[in-house]
């Protein structure tokens, strides 16, 4: 493929003269979209499509289907993604929107086709097929979010981290398989995404199911079940029976108004939300005081053993005196002549890539890792820990949620920092003690000055605990 295009590119050079130029570069732009998009049915339900990207013949035959074609600017806001275009600073240059830009361009002129919605994918009875079993509370929470489904409700459940909140939501996605309904679990990160996926794979497989984020490679088609991040959803309006949001509280969703009206956009009218978090948002606790949102709590994990309480220890210098901290160097120390496995967490990428060199000296036969949002090949390398591979895994806050490790140590260093908020600590500690072979896994944090987010956390985790033992 890549040499037909190389081909082209130098066909297209030599031939920019020709007078026939622009008549052949649009047919092979024509042809281009009819070779990525020539099964209609696949662009079906509810998805967003910029009739520039198609040919004619295309608009007609997905209008036909039951499509239909809307502006894509009304009174200066985006249909796709609802955000309102500042004319007077394109200066007389045609205008576009610029807050779905990487999505691709959309002019003001442009036209938009919304494909058929309502899509069947058949009857099943018995569509889940994981043969695990839900724990009394979690079965609880199950048949609250069934009934949210049938009154067409939206439902938050606030489960501490290591709930099983993936398992709870099993027995809802089911009752819409078996109701012909559609189901989309997105989160804000595309390694949750990647996570999710062979566990709704597995548990629902004659299910057609499809994972989309910004680093796919899959070109869209419509499945009953799509995991995909929140970004995506701007693509599609009314498409979904059941929209399911995990770690809602989790950048970059938290806060960001335009991915917000996409999770209410891409919902059908009669559809319901289902919103998953430790650490829920205040706006989503506004609404359950308001009594438009349906409230679930679980304070126990899966296995019914408190969350780790953090260890606070004092460093008294920096975390890089004399290369590594004694204090950590000390705790670092154990964990690898007991060969067991550690995650280091840092708030910035340099401290993290400082602390990885010092450590690779210090421990010369240590197998280590280090990712971060910034790091392209995170995925294997998280999978390498995961397996066994290394013993060691040094990141950011990038997995701070949506990663399930078993029987390891959790190390935050500099957890006084201001990128360490309470919410990013208590989901850090919560990485630990996810495994009933393993419930009182050691979390640690590191500081020079005990700071408020320190305290809130650590009290919360105790909070939480206590809860879970008056039940």
């Amino acid at each position: 493929m890549y040499d037909e295009f190389r081909f082209l590119n130098v066909f297209f050079i030599r031939i920019s003269m020709s007078n026939r130029f622009k008549i052949f570069q649009k047919n092979i732009s024509s042809f281009c979209v009819i070779i990525s998009m020539d099964k209609i049915s696949e662009l079906n339900g509810g998805r967003i499509i910029d009739t520039r990207l198609l040919t004619q013949v295309q608009s007609s035959q997905i209008l036909e289907n039951g499509s239909r074609c809307v502006p894509a600017f009304v009174d200066d806001i985006c249909h796709r993604c609802g955000t309102r275009v500042q004319t007077d600073i394109f200066k007389g240059k045609k205008v576009y929107c610029r807050g779905c830009l990487n999505f691709g361009k959309i002019y003001l002129d442009d036209q938009l086709i919304i494909t058929n919605n309502e899509v069947t994918f058949g009857q099943q009875s018995f569509p889940l097929t994981w043969r695990g079993q839900l724990t009394e509370m979690q079965r609880t929470i199950s048949m609250k979010l069934i009934e949210s489904f049938y009154q067409s409700e939206d439902h938050l459940v606030w489960a501490v981290t290591g709930a099983g909140k993936t398992e709870m939501i099993f027995p809802l996605i089911a009752e819409a398989i078996k109701n012909d309904k559609r189901i989309a679990i997105c989160s804000p990160r595309i390694d949750v995404c990647i996570e999710l996926f062979p566990r709704i794979k597995a548990a629902f497989e004659n299910t057609s199911i499809a994972l989309f984020h910004g680093r796919s490679d899959e070109e869209y088609h419509c499945t009953q079940i799509m995991i995909a991040t929140v970004h995506q959803l701007i693509r599609f309006e009314q498409a979904f029976d059941v929209l399911i949001i995990d770690e809602v509280d989790s950048f970059p969703l938290a806060g960001d108004i335009m991915l917000e009206r996409a999770i209410e956009k891409s919902k059908k009218p009669n559809g319901m939300n289902v919103y998953l978090s430790a650490t829920p948002p205040l706006h989503l606790l506004n609404r359950v005081d308001a009594k438009n949102l349906n409230l679930s709590k679980m304070y126990q994990r899966f296995h019914q053993h408190p969350l780790p309480e953090p260890k606070t220890h004092l460093l008294f210098k920096p975390s890089n005196f004399t290369k590594i901290n004694p204090r950590l160097k000390f705790r670092i120390e154990q964990l690898v002549k007991l060969h067991e496995k550690f995650m280091l967490f840092f708030p910035r990428i340099p401290e993290m890539l400082e602390f990885e060199s010092n450590l690779r000296k210090s421990f010369p036969d240590l197998k280590m890792v280090s990712v971060s949002s910034k790091d392209a090949d995170r995925i294997n390398k998280v999978g390498m820990f995961r397996n066994d591979e290394v013993q060691a895994i040094l990141t950011t806050t990038i997995l701070e949620r949506g990663v399930t490790f078993h029987q390891i140590t959790v190390i935050v260093i500099d957890a006084d920092a201001k990128e360490f908020s309470k919410t990013a600590l208590i989901q850090i500690a919560g990485r630990a003690g996810r495994s009933k072979d393993s419930p009182d896994d050691e979390v640690h944090f590191y500081y020079n000055y005990y700071s408020r987010q320190i305290k809130l956390a650590c009290d919360e985790i105790k909070s939480v605990n206590k809860q879970a033992r008056k039940k």
